[in-house]
């Protein structure tokens, strides 16, 4: 309830994901009325829409052309473009920027060669309507702080909900910090990822990416196919569900890339 899950997104969007690991098939002539016309409470997502020429070839073909694309990104401090030094290798090489559980911990955990990842709650309190402003100034403030401190990584993270505190939503929070960071000259310093219960489909990561995400693990969407497993609605072992929606969202992904232009 936290995250505005819906049963729509169980049947519709989760279960064919990790069922035949690609997106839900959907029309093109998308007629739902813009989130800012609705009455109902909206994920901030779905305030934004993907323009892209739908009548022209598009820039690469992810599926014929996959061996040419890949999602593998390296996280960690960027140095000079402008000069070369064996410092310039220093970043951890991730294969796939969607996360697993334990790839996460693997991160958070990190103590090799001088990289250190720290923490960060994307929470405000839930009984101050203005505190959400005062999180969002002093997550920035604990971001560069993290950075002087020496940490190569900042993990975003909502997790940690309760009655007095609910979460920031998670693509304000990596926009706000991504801004704050260039606008400091901090950003190519560190690495964002972001764990949130928030992203579920295809849409919501690409999102994530766009302002400011190297890397995102959807912990939530985790347990609702893991959910999904237990339910019986899948046929699928718990780990082939969860493999095949992360090989679903990382398909999504590359197919919007190929829309977008490289």
């Amino acid at each position: 309830k936290a995250f505005g899950y819906t049963r729509e997104d169980l049947k519709v969007i989760l279960k064919p994901m990790a069922q035949k690991a690609s997106e839900p098939i959907s029309s093109m002539g998308d007629d739902t009325p813009h989130a800012v016309l609705s009455a109902k409470p909206q994920l901030l997502y779905n305030y934004f829409r993907q323009l892209f020429a739908q009548v022209t070839n598009p820039a690469i073909d992810p599926i014929r052309e996959e061996i040419v694309m890949s999602l593998e990104t390296y996280l960690g401090p960027e140095e000079n473009l402008l000069s070369e030094t064996p410092q310039h290798c220093h970043k951890l090489r991730v294969k796939k920027p969607i996360l697993t559980n334990e790839e996460l911990e693997k991160i958070r955990h990190i103590r090799v060669n001088g990289f250190k990842t720290k923490t960060i709650p994307i929470l405000f309190r839930a009984t101050d309507g203005k505190d959400l402003k005062n999180s969002l100034d002093n997550l920035c403030a604990q971001v560069a702080l993290a950075i002087k401190q020496g940490f190569a990584f900042v993990i975003l993270s909502d997790r940690g909900i309760n009655k007095d505190y609910c979460a920031l939503p998670a693509l304000l929070a990596v926009g706000t910090v991504h801004h704050y960071l260039v606008q400091q000259a901090l950003r190519t310093r560190v690495g964002i990822i972001v764990e949130s219960a928030e992203p579920r489909e295809t849409h919501h990561f690409a999102l994530l990416f766009g302002y400011g995400a190297d890397c995102i693990n959807p912990y939530l969407a985790y347990a609702a196919v893991e959910y999904l497993v237990q339910e019986k609605e899948l046929t699928q072992d718990t780990s082939l569900a969860l493999k095949n929606y992360r090989k679903a969202v990382e398909k999504g992904i590359l197919k919007i890339l190929s829309k977008m232009g490289i």
